[in-house]
């Protein structure tokens, strides 16, 4: 599981991207899960956790099928 010290959607997007199933932590707000290349929101109550959720989900979206996932 990685473990984010801080917060940059497009690095997480990344990652999942890469990865497609797993968990990864922030250290501000906890665990997550995501699977076929998503966040799974179910189960997440926080606001601020689901805003940040979406918000990934739609960084994951916009990274594109054939853009190289190269680091920032």
């Amino acid at each position: 599981m990685k473990v984010f010290k801080q917060l940059s959607p497009r690095q997480i997007a990344r990652y999942i991207k890469s990865f497609h199933r797993g968990y990864f932590a922030i250290e501000s707000l906890g665990t997550f899960e995501f699977s076929a290349g998503r966040i799974s929101i179910h189960g997440l109550t926080c606001r601020q956790r689901l805003r940040l959720a979406r918000q990934i989900n739609q960084a994951v979206s916009q990274l594109g099928h054939n853009e190289p996932l190269l680091d920032m």
